[in-house]
Parts: structure tokens; C-alpha cells; sequence
């Protein structure tokens, strides 16, 4: 397109899309709004708009006014030609309806004028019918005629056009970029607004259903869809829905019925919160969406009765293996940790202080429960969570906007709290000056920042080492000098085996390390896992047989007793036997294969360690004291072998025969 409309055009964008010439002329260079004796002196494109202008306004619009008035003369109204001539000379600079509201005869002619100029009534008795026909001939003729109707050509129609909601609500499955438009169109014309509003909402209640009904879980709770909002500008209710989606992904994900049970009725308490909301609001969106939120609740309540009617003559089973525990559902099973939570409590609690901490564990040993019990431990904190192995991050660009829109959607979800937006900037700058914004916060409001595997930092960085170091000493600098900004970084790796970049930048974290359970809560937990929980199901006996053979290591206790339990279901039986411990054991190695192999092959031991780890699992009795003594202390915070020496989980015993 040219950088200044031809002269038809210019007076056609003038008229009907003087908005869009706005932004045209800006985006090649051109002030719409500048002096004329500027536009002259810096020569180019903007002395040819100014001239195609001057021409409009000397030639063509007294000829307009001239002709309007004619036209006026025609149907009978009086026109003093002296007088419309002289409002020729103030329409040039006034406009059409001003030029011939001089020249019209009578005391009401001023206020006519700025009705007409304001509504722009002539060219709407041309759009109505106009707009009736077109729609009429899609309804009933089949052919898409969106494109003819006004909203996509005036961008100043101030009095609504009939049927347009249904116009592009009848286009959106046919041709959405042509309905996209019009929604478009319809936010920038003052009259159109309401009908752009009210097809935008039917079309992402529809599509909300349709993912509802196609079970599409994962597009819901990521608000996924050709019409559905990005998760940063979502009202509150779809903001809401989206929660439940995943809730009800949660749901769809179990094999168990009672833990789909659990979460079916946590979405179903949602929806009727957010039903009970809407009662009473009055604006556009509140009836659509009340009749989305009542689907919504019909279709969770029938899953729910379904899930309870299967169910109904299975034992409970609440063990979440391979889940991390949250405090909706799985705080019951949060046993051993209270003097590692007092500890985080005393330490982070302090607002005085500025200590940041590093929580140091095992792979598969709760680290991630923990953090995740923070916000329940810590309510005067407002807690974000970040992990980075399930963000798909690649970039350090990437990885700031994931954590900051993290961040404020769960400060929103958890606190009612507003956190700052992402700057504009290079990333890192842009970083530095949303966590400076954080430490200002108005009012008592403290950040804890936890970032979980941080060992995957360093692939984000593969080839740019600067930007690496530029990061760390970030973190670093928000470790030692901010107050309510706290950092808690976690993961398997001591900082001492990564090397100096890690141990100089970390070094005034707290490291505090989680490993197994204790004894005694292993057999509390596997006994009466919650507080209805049948004491008959799992004896004493059995939870010691499963002690035996993981010494607490938390994810495969879980899973011993969630596939315990899954086989007296099976078996429709009421109690567990010692027998039990051994027959599911090989379902234990066949689910906990990926935990397994990444203790052999990606857990940073050396041959030496493996060699040793074999040598148990083969029943000899290798002297520990032939390990070096570094060697054997990261086999021990690994808890892979006991303090004398002795395998840590014996069950990895008959994983290592198996792949031998």
C-alpha cells in the first residue's frame, strides 16, 4: 500500500476509517497531527499528504456541502445559498453537517448539525438496510457476506447495526479470521461495541463447552482456543474455570476413584463459588456466563456420581505416589517433616532478615511436597512456586517471562495479590527492576521465591556464560540485599559438586537437607494414611515389611501402598498380609524404573559408587572403608547406602539384579 492514500482513498479513510489513516500515516512516518507549515518545511510524504489534504478541504468538501444541499433543496427544506455559502467557508474547516447546517433556514439548524455529524445519521440510513440485507442473504442464501457489512468499513458508527452479533456469530465457524475482524472492528466503533462484546462472549462459552464435553483438560487449564483470552487478561471467571480445569485434569489423570472423587468435588465446590458469584453481577457477560457455570456443575456432578457408583466397594486410597502432595489434597500425608518446617518457619519467618535458603535432597524424596506446603506454613508470605523442569523453557528470556507470569498468577490465585507486570527491557535488566518493584510493595507484603530443580539453570545458559554469571549474580544480589524478597532454591545436587560458580554465588544460602522418613512415621503413615482411613486394612506387620525394604525413601513407600491397596481392590479383599509387600514388588520396579535409572545413570555417581551399589545388590560385603572418603559421602547424602555402609534402599538391591 502507498505511503499516502490516493486522493479517493484519502478522502474515503477520511470519511469512514479516519481512525485507520491515523495509524497508517503514523507507520510511515507521518504526523497526522502536526502543523501544516511542518508537514511542508520536512518535504517527503508529509508534503503530499498535506497537499492531497488541502485539496479535500478547498475542493472537495465545499463541493459535498454544495451537494448536500442540494439535495436539502430537493426535498423541500429552505436554503439561503448566501448563507450556505458563507458555511461553506466553516464546513472547510468544520465539517460536512456544520457547512450545511448554516445554510439550513430555522432556529434548530446548530443542533441538527452536531446530531447529525455526531451520529453520522445520513450514512446510518444507508448502513441499516444495508446491513439487514447482507445478513439476511448469509442466513437464508448460505454465501458469507460479513464483509459487506458497515462495522468493516465505517469506524465511526455511533448507532448500533441490526443483527450483527448473530451476523458474526454465524461467520465464526465459517470463516473465523472474517469474524476476528469484525470483533475487531467492532471494539474501535463507538456503536458496535456492545454486539462486538456480546458475540466475543457467546463464542467462548461455546468453545468452553465444546472443550468441556471433548474432555480437553489440558487446553482449559491453559485458557487454549480460537476465542479464549490469554491467562494474563482473563476476567475473574474464566480465571476461575480455568482452576477448575485443572482440577478436573487432576481427576481425568487418577486411576483411583477416590482421589478423582476427591478432586471432582473440589471442582464442583468451585464452580458453585463462582455460580454464587455471578448472582449478582448485571453486566453483559453475567448471564452467558451463569448458563456456562451451570453446564459446567451438570457435567462435573454426573462425573462424580459415576466415579462414586465405581468406586463405591473399593477401599480408599489415598497414597499419591509419584505425585507431589499439595494442601488441598494431600496434607494428611505430610508426616515427618515437622522440625524441617519449623526450621524453614524460624528462618524465613523473621521479617528482620534477609536469609535465603537452599533446601538439598535426593531425587523423589518430597522436596517438592514441601515447598508446596509452604503457603499453607507460611501465610503471611505470599509463596511462588517455579519448577523448572516443568516449565519448557530454552531461552533466559523465556524463563523470566514464565517466572513472572507464574508469579503473578499465583499471588493472584493465593493472596489476592496484584504483583507488578514484567517490565520492557532486555531480560535480565528487566528481572533486576520487577524484583527491585517487589521490594517496594505497598504495605507488610513479603515474596518467597522458590525455584525447584535449579541444577536446569545452567541448560538455559548453554553457549552464553556472561548471561549465566549476570543471573546468578542477580540471585545473589537479591540473596544478600533484599528484605522481602526471599529465594529458595532446591535440588539434588550440593552446590560444593557443581562447581565454583555455583558454591561463590550461593554461598550465603542456608542448605538445609531433606532425605527419608523416619521409621516411625513410615509406619504411622502406611497404618492410617488419614484419619477415616480403616485401621484394619494395612497391619503394623506389613508397614514394617515395606520399612524393610525402602527405609523410608518417600516416593516408593507411596507407591508400595497405593499398589497394596490397588491390589486388594483387585482381589476384593479387606486386609493386606505380609505376602502383599513381595507380590507387588515388581510392579514397583516396573513404575519406579525412570526413579531407578536415574539413580544408576544420571545421579552423579562415579563407576566406583555403581561398582559398590552392585556389589550390595549381589549380596557380598564390600569393606566401605575402601571408598574414598568423598565418594562415600555423596553415596550417604544420596541416601544410597547407610552410615555403615549397608545398601540405603534396599529395594534398589532387586532392580540392580534384574538389569545385571
Amino acid at each position: 500500500m502507498e505511503t499516502v492514500p490516493t486522493l479517493g482513498r484519502l478522502a474515503r479513510w477520511l470519511l469512514l476509517r479516519p481512525i485507520s489513516l491515523h495509524h497508517h500515516l503514523k507507520a510511515n512516518g507521518i504526523d497526522p497531527e502536526a502543523a501544516g507549515w511542518r508537514l511542508w518545511r520536512e518535504g517527503g510524504p508529509g508534503r503530499v499528504y498535506l497537499l492531497r489534504m488541502l485539496l479535500l478541504l478547498t475542493i472537495g468538501m465545499p463541493g459535498l456541502v454544495g451537494g448536500v444541499g442540494l439535495l436539502l433543496a430537493l426535498v423541500g427544506v429552505d436554503i439561503d445559498i448566501g448563507e450556505m455559502a458563507l458555511g461553506v467557508a466553516w464546513g472547510v474547516a468544520g465539517g460536512v453537517a456544520g457547512g450545511v447546517a448554516w445554510g439550513v433556514a430555522g432556529g434548530v439548524a446548530g443542533g441538527v448539525a452536531i446530531i447529525i455529524s455526531y451520529l453520522r445519521l445520513p450514512l446510518y440510513l444507508f448502513e441499516w438496510p444495508w446491513q439487514l440485507l447482507s445478513f439476511g442473504l448469509q442466513r437464508h442464501g448460505g454465501a458469507v457476506t460479513l464483509g459487506w457489512s458497515p462495522v468493516l468499513h465505517h469506524e465511526l458508527s455511533y448507532l448500533p447495526l441490526p443483527a450483527l452479533t448473530a451476523h458474526i456469530l454465524d461467520t465464526a465457524t465459517r470463516d473465523p479470521e472474517l469474524a476476528r475482524r469484525a470483533l475487531d472492528a467492532c471494539a474501535v466503533a463507538p456503536g458496535q461495541r456492545r454486539a462486538g462484546r456480546r458475540a466475543l462472549v457467546e463464542l467462548r462459552v461455546r468453545e468452553l463447552n465444546a472443550l468441556l464435553e471433548a474432555r480437553a483438560f489440558d487446553d482449559l487449564a491453559e485458557l487454549r482456543g480460537d476465542w479464549l483470552p490469554d491467562s494474563d487478561s482473563a476476567d475473574a471467571t474464566l480465571a476461575a474455570l480455568r482452576e477448575t480445569a485443572r482440577q478436573l485434569r487432576a481427576a481425568a489423570l487418577t486411576r483411583l476413584h477416590g482421589q478423582r472423587a476427591q478432586r471432582l468435588a473440589a471442582a464442583e465446590g468451585q464452580l458453585r463459588a463462582v455460580a454464587n458469584g455471578l448472582l449478582d453481577q448485571s453486566g453483559l457477560e453475567s448471564g452467558p456466563y451463569r448458563a456456562l457455570v451451570e453446564r459446567w456443575i451438570a457435567f462435573v456432578k454426573h462425573w462424580h456420581a459415576e466415579t462414586e457408583a465405581e468406586g463405591a466397594h473399593e477401599l480408599p486410597n489415598p497414597f499419591r505416589a509419584g505425585q507431589p502432595l499439595d494442601p488441598q489434597f494431600g496434607q494428611e500425608l505430610f508426616r515427618g517433616r515437622d522440625i524441617l518446617v519449623s526450621h524453614l518457619e524460624a528462618i524465613l519467618g523473621d521479617a528482620s532478615s534477609a536469609a535465603s535458603i537452599a533446601l538439598i535432597g535426593p531425587r523423589r524424596c518430597g522436596k517438592t511436597s514441601l515447598l508446596k506446603m509452604l503457603p499453607i506454613k507460611l501465610p503471611d508470605i505470599t509463596t511462588v512456586f517455579f519448577d523448572l523442569q516443568d516449565h519448557p523453557v530454552e531461552t533466559p528470556g523465556a524463563l523470566v517471562a514464565a517466572l513472572v507470569k507464574t508469579a503473578r498468577e499465583q499471588a493472584r490465585r493465593d493472596q489476592r495479590l496484584m504483583l507488578p507486570e514484567l517490565p520492557a527491557g532486555a531480560p535480565l535488566e528487566a528481572l533486576r527492576e520487577w524484583l527491585d518493584r517487589l521490594e517496594h510493595l505497598q504495605g507488610e507484603a513479603r515474596v518467597l521465591i522458590c525455584l525447584d530443580e535449579f541444577e536446569r539453570l545452567e541448560t538455559l545458559f548453554p553457549n552464553d556464560q556472561h548471561a549465566l554469571r549476570q543471573f546468578m549474580g542477580l540471585v545473589r544480589a537479591t540473596i544478600q540485599h533484599r528484605r522481602r524478597v526471599r529465594i529458595l532454591v532446591s535440588g539434588a545436587a550440593p552446590f560444593d559438586e557443581l562447581g565454583e560458580l555455583w558454591d561463590d554465588h550461593f554461598i550465603n544460602l542456608r542448605e538445609i537437607a531433606i532425605g527419608h522418613l523416619a521409621h516411625d512415621d513410615v509406619i504411622e503413615l502406611l497404618t492410617r494414611p488419614t484419619a477415616d482411613f480403616p485401621p484394619e486394612v494395612m497391619p503394623a506387620a506389613v508397614a514394617e515389611a515395606v520399612w524393610c525394604r525402602t527405609l523410608g525413601q518417600p516416593y516408593l513407600v507411596q507407591l508400595y501402598g497405593q499398589l497394596i491397596l490397588m491390589r486388594l481392590n483387585r482381589l476384593e479383599r479387606r486386609r493386606a498380609e505380609v505376602a502383599d509387600c513381595a507380590a507387588v514388588e515388581p510392579e514397583v520396579l516396573g513404575q519406579g524404573a525412570a526413579y531407578f535409572r536415574y539413580i544408576v545413570g544420571k545421579a552423579n555417581i562415579p563407576a566406583a559408587g555403581l561398582e559398590y551399589l552392585v556389589a550390595l545388590a549381589a549380596g557380598e560385603a564390600p569393606d566401605p572403608g575402601l571408598l574414598d572418603r568423598r565418594l562415600r559421602r555423596r553415596l550417604r547424602r544420596r541416601c544410597l547406602i547407610t552410615d555403615d555402609g549397608g545398601l540405603g534402599i534396599p529395594v534398589l538391591a532387586a532392580y540392580l539384579r534384574r538389569e545385571d
